[in-house]
């Protein structure tokens, strides 16, 4: 008795392996597969390149798509590696507001009635005010000798405007800086007090 030949398949170690879980499953139907692969998407592999908003997006979209009864393959490995960049950046924006926040500093100093601005932990400039009644008259504004040219005026007169502001106290320019400020910046005004 003669065997016919069977005829030729690709057996399991001729197939490639599998991208998704539509390859396991071998959807009989083509739009049934598609269908299945165009909710799935898929992690680029130089996360580098990708903006952190995208990278952010596409970890809910991930995260959708693992929240399915029977996720794609690979989508685990995609979330964590996306998890990942989003960490390292969000950390590496820490350091960088750390050591910014280390290099310029306003504060207030009420012992001395003047808002402050330090330069690596040097007195660049301030503001001189009198704090009377809820209004925060601003008196002086003074900037170092080795600091004039570089227009720090503006900056102390908008950071103290604005500590101002947010402690709701009513600021009053009776600085020439002050004045020139507003008169460069009219959309302060309005924490001016009318009277």
């Amino acid at each position: 008795m003669s065997v016919a030949p069977l005829p030729p398949t690709s057996g399991p170690a001729d197939r490639p392996a599998p991208d998704t879980w539509a390859d396991v499953l071998d959807f009989p139907d083509p739009a049934a597969r598609e269908a299945s692969d165009a909710g799935t998407p898929e992690a680029p592999r130089d996360l580098s390149s990708v903006s952190t908003r995208q990278l952010r997006i596409l970890c809910n979209e991930l995260y959708r798509a693992l929240d399915a009864d029977f996720p794609a393959y690979g989508v685990l490995d995609d979330y964590a590696a996306v998890v990942a960049a989003l960490t390292d950046r969000e950390s590496r924006a820490a350091e960088r507001a750390e050591a910014e926040q280390l290099r310029e500093k306003f504060r207030d100093n009420p012992a001395a009635s003047r808002f402050e601005l330090f330069h690596d932990g040097v007195l660049v400039g301030y503001v001189k005010y009198d704090l009377r009644a809820g209004r925060l008259r601003l008196l002086q504004t003074v900037v170092g000798s080795a600091h004039h040219r570089q227009g720090l005026e503006p900056v102390l007169v908008r950071k103290a405007l604005l500590n101002a502001h947010r402690r709701r106290l009513a600021p009053v320019p009776y600085c020439a800086h002050a004045q020139a400020f507003l008169t460069e910046n009219p959309h302060f005004q309005a924490l001016i007090p009318v009277d």
